[in-house]
């Protein structure tokens, strides 16, 4: 895999993160519109909050839009006999990179998804799905930069290179 196609497909990565992260702040933007409701203790338009969620949405999606224009124009860009290919210790270094990520991510929100427990008696299964969602990806983070060569081989397979 050459240097552009590791480029190309983390701007996929990023343009599929940018969606989900703006599908994910949809609920928490309404509930900003209604704190500033409060806070001006006057009433937002529906209008203006249709127009606000609209905008924020578009936004996201030209983006996204963007940036995946961006990798398929280094894609087709690319030689792919080029001689500036990564070699497997690069590989293991993304991998362990990408799990570093995961396990940071998980650990900064863990605490948080644990601060329902001494607030309620009986837990549900909705509550602890967060903090288990959490463990997951603390497991999977911690598995790719332990294990990256595991996880080189694996892609070498699905990739047909073995």
């Amino acid at each position: 895999m050459i240097t552009q196609q590791v480029t190309a497909i983390a701007l996929r990565l990023f343009s599929i993160w940018l969606l989900i992260q703006l599908i994910l702040n949809l609920p928490s933007l309404a509930i900003l519109f209604a704190s500033v409701e409060q806070y001006q203790q006057q009433e937002i338009p529906m209008g203006s909050y249709v127009g606000l969620i609209v905008a924020f949405i578009l936004v996201g999606l030209i983006a996204a839009f963007l940036i995946n224009k961006a990798a398929n124009s280094v894609l087709k860009s690319a030689k792919s006999n080029s001689e500036a290919t990564l070699n497997s210790d690069s590989q293991k270094v993304l991998f362990q990179l990408a799990g570093l990520y995961f396990v940071v991510n998980a650990l900064a929100y863990l605490p948080r998804s644990l601060s329902f427990i001494p607030n309620t008696v009986e837990i549900s299964s909705s509550s602890i799905l967060w903090p288990a969602g959490l463990v997951f990806q603390l497991t999977i983070g911690l598995w790719l930069v332990s294990a990256s060569t595991f996880w080189l081989n694996l892609f070498n397979k699905l990739r047909g290179r073995t």
